[in-house]
């Protein structure tokens, strides 16, 4: 390897299909593209996915924006990609690698550097980029789960008109919910919320309750829709994203008494999400609360000890009341 040139390897906890798509799709690259402290609107993002197509993307910071313009030389799916940077000459080439086990590892070779990105303070923010690709995926990887899993979960089993830990929604309710996004465009969606007079709670009622109705077979293929798997809510980025889908996944399997549909480590992902806001995006009081999780090693807090299993310690957070209006252990 010459002195102009540098490789980057990351092992990814996502299927290659779905790093591929992350990798050239605008909409997935909005998610992580460019180091931290960066943005990348979608609206800046150019892939025209051929070779010889144009490839631009535009980073916005604190300190001002970067443009990179660059022609596609190679689009082999869903196993290489390269791309050539005219002003600068630099030629980027990523090996994406199938390892068999639902991960893939990505060999990024930059051929051509210029020195300026070659100082490790650049090497070390391109890195970022990767850590922020690598949670996107992740979080990609645990909506995708949890929302499959739901799927299966009620097509072999007659629940849809079962009560739920959401008050006065069925399982039907719950799923027309949280399938809203892939059938309201945000076109669609300002009208509806119009309607509602601007009140998101009245929405939300308004289309579970409607849409409730459709067949089960197409609310199921709405669960399994990468559309849906790939949405975050306006201002609420992945961490709103996994929330939503953890916590309403356990509003139907905690009321049916059923295992969890969503991988532990999401919920403790959600269970540091609730605690680090202190509780305070559904209004729960966590003051002088020391919470432990009975079924992982998760805690969090000082004082009076409350014990319950990591998914019922969410749904308490979330403001729900579990089934049969147990209350956790206390200590």
């Amino acid at each position: 390897m010459t002195a102009d040139e540098l490789v980057y390897r990351r092992v990814l906890r996502a299927p290659r299909e779905l790093v591929w798509r992350c990798l050239t799709e605008p909409a997935e690259l909005a998610r992580f593209w460019g180091p931290a402290g960066m943005t990348t609107p979608v609206d800046g993002i150019v892939v025209d996915l051929r070779p010889g197509g144009r490839f631009e993307t535009l980073m916005v910071g604190d300190h001002g924006s970067h443009r990179m313009v660059a022609t596609f030389t190679d689009v082999v799916p869903p196993g290489l990609l390269a791309w050539v940077e005219p002003a600068s000459g630099m030629h980027t080439t990523s090996t994406l690698t199938d390892l068999g086990d639902g991960t893939t590892e990505v060999a990024i070779h930059q051929r051509h550097v210029p020195e300026a990105m070659r100082r490790p303070e650049a090497r070390a923010g391109f890195a970022t980029s990767l850590d922020k690709l690598e949670a996107h995926l992740m979080v990609r990887t645990w909506v995708a789960s949890t929302y499959g899993g739901l799927a299966g979960l009620l097509g072999s089993v007659d629940a849809w008109d079962a009560p739920t830990l959401c008050e006065k929604w069925l399982v039907r309710h719950v799923v027309a919910h949280v399938t809203m996004p892939v059938r309201l465009t945000p076109e669609r969606f300002g009208a509806e919320l119009a309607a509602a007079g601007g009140d998101f709670t009245v929405l939300s009622d308004t289309v579970a309750v409607r849409d409730a109705a459709l067949p089960p077979a197409d609310l199921l293929d709405q669960l399994r829709s990468p559309e849906l798997h790939a949405w975050q809510p306006p201002g609420g980025g992945a961490v709103g994203a996994l929330s939503h889908a953890v916590i309403h996944s356990l509003d139907v399997t905690l009321a049916l008494g059923r295992p969890a549909v969503v991988p532990g480590e999401a919920v403790a992902a959600v269970l540091d999400a609730l605690t680090a806001a202190n509780g305070a995006w559904f209004g729960v009081d966590l003051t002088g609360l020391r919470l432990e999780a009975t079924d992982t090693g998760w805690s969090w807090g000082a004082g009076r000890t409350v014990r319950a299993g990591s998914g019922e310690l969410v749904a308490l957070l979330g403001g729900r009341t579990l089934p049969g209006g147990r209350t956790p252990a206390a200590a």
